[in-house]
């Protein structure tokens, strides 16, 4: 069974790379040039828990990919999806799969191009990143959870099922928006925190920020239950403690408590990308929510503003700086 992997960063080099350790075929495709000569020169090493490895693997750039492949693995930047899709669907096999293994709601994008039974999502919980050319890192073993939209099983998503659960512990589930859903707020709390350059624990020493950050939260978690998504508790948080139904001292509460666990120099992925002048998932995760609300009718005047604030950071046009909240604020 061949595997192509499309994005060999932190998500997709790692679990190619666990794939490709155990002797499945696989493929790794990524943009980077240095990135892909280095793997090809000195194999991908994987810093993981249960020690650090190295594998041998192919690795090409997206003009170099020939041949039909089994399963399509999605690990590219949401914003990308659709384009990527689109030139890999020459080298799907008749019946082969697509699996996104990102941030965001890719699933329907999988499913405009090979139907609802051939495209799986994956809700990832696993922190990691890119060391450097050739080599990626996680400091946990992670889970994965895999399902169709339509909360079917098939024969395809248990083949997935049982590769993915030979490297990383996987369950399959008939909830899976629920589960991306789940995992989008709290990606969106990252961008919440990504608007000067500190730590959310520093953003939420100030009062105003704090609330500031429970009203965004009532938003997000607000619209995924307006458009019928059944949220699943996360190991950090349960998303409905947010809920703008819920008492306001109540999500505070929940607010304090998982802030327990936020240290004073962590900042997060969005800052890292903003400093480099990296494009951010912003349009594609809190820019999903405001989509999501105006097809409800649930107001959203701070994911509105995060997405807007965001954007001009990205262009150049304001610093990361805590003022920003100020702005966001109103």
């Amino acid at each position: 069974m061949r595997m192509i992997f499309m994005g060999a960063g932190p998500i997709g080099g790692i679990v190619g790379g666990r794939l490709a350790r155990q002797g499945s075929d696989v493929t790794l495709v990524d943009v980077d040039g240095e990135h892909v000569r280095a793997i090809r020169e000195r194999g991908l090493r994987i810093d993981a828990p249960d020690g650090p490895f190295n594998v041998s693997v192919t690795a090409l750039l997206p003009n170099e990919v020939r041949g039909k492949f089994d399963i399509g693995f999605i690990a590219v930047r949401s914003y990308a999806t659709k384009d990527v899709v689109a030139s890999l669907a020459p080298h799907l096999g008749q019946n082969g799969v697509l699996v996104s293994l990102q941030n965001g709601i890719n699933p329907p994008l999988l499913e405009e191009a090979v139907g609802p039974d051939r495209a799986i999502g994956t809700a990832i919980r696993m922190g990691s990143h890119r060391v450097g050319p050739g080599h990626v890192r996680t400091t946990t073993r992670g889970c994965l959870f895999v399902g169709h939209l339509n909360g079917k099983t098939t024969p395809q998503l248990e083949m997935v099922h049982a590769l993915l659960d030979a490297v990383i512990p996987t369950a399959m589930t008939d909830n899976i928006l629920g589960w991306l859903w789940s995992k989008l707020t709290y990606t969106c709390l990252g961008m919440f925190g990504s608007l000067a350059d500190e730590s959310l624990r520093v953003v939420c020493e100030s009062e105003r920020n704090r609330r500031l950050c429970v009203d965004f939260f009532a938003e997000v978690t607000g619209v995924g239950r307006a458009t019928g998504v059944r949220f699943e508790t996360l190991s950090e948080y349960d998303p409905l403690a947010f809920h703008p139904s819920r008492p306001y001292e109540a999500r505070l509460a929940a607010l304090d408590e998982i802030a327990r666990g936020w240290k004073s120099d962590d900042r997060k992925g969005p800052v890292q990308q903003l400093k480099r002048g990296v494009r951010t998932e912003v349009d594609q995760t809190v820019g999903h929510v405001v989509q999501e609300g105006s097809g409800v009718n649930f107001p959203t005047p701070l994911c509105r503003g995060l997405v807007r604030i965001i954007r001009e950071i990205e262009e150049g046009k304001r610093p990361l700086q805590l003022q920003n909240y100020t702005e966001l604020g109103g």
